[in-house]
């Protein structure tokens, strides 16, 4: 009986230390750093070039940059609870830029990676300079 347990562990031994030493792949999402959470329009946001954030659903995320520019960012799948909870910390690069963030991660540790994250369109046009617009105007 001490010779088979003695075989068995001598060529079990190896085989534990060969899968330990073995690289293990990242998950994805997983490489950029953490903020910390943050609420929609606290200051911490400006550090990382936001300045507000809304979830309008699980779904959705849509972020208001520095620079007054609006993204819609949306996940892989389901990003459950992102609508309930009042802080996120998002998964961000050096240096910060909102067009490359990874996700978000929840309160609770949960990790929501991004499919996109999409500039949107405002449909406000700068007004030319030396013209007022016919609203402001006297007849």
């Amino acid at each position: 009986m001490k010779t088979r347990t003695l075989w068995t562990l001598g060529w079990l031994a190896p085989a534990v230390l060969v899968a330990c030493a073995t690289n293990h792949p990242k998950a994805a999402g997983t490489a950029g750093k953490v903020t910390p959470q943050m609420r929609s329009g606290s200051n911490e946001l400006r550090t990382y070039q936001l300045l507000e954030w809304i979830a309008p659903d699980d779904r959705t995320l849509i972020v208001n940059g520095v620079d007054r520019s609006l993204y819609r960012a949306s996940f892989k799948g389901q990003c459950t609870g992102l609508r309930l909870v009042d802080t996120i910390a998002f998964i961000v690069q050096t240096p910060p830029q909102v067009d490359k963030y990874e996700g978000v991660v929840l309160p609770d540790g949960t990790r929501c990676a991004f499919t996109s994250i999409t500039r949107l369109e405002t449909g406000i046009a700068p007004s030319a300079p030396g013209k007022s617009s016919p609203a402001t105007e006297n007849p």
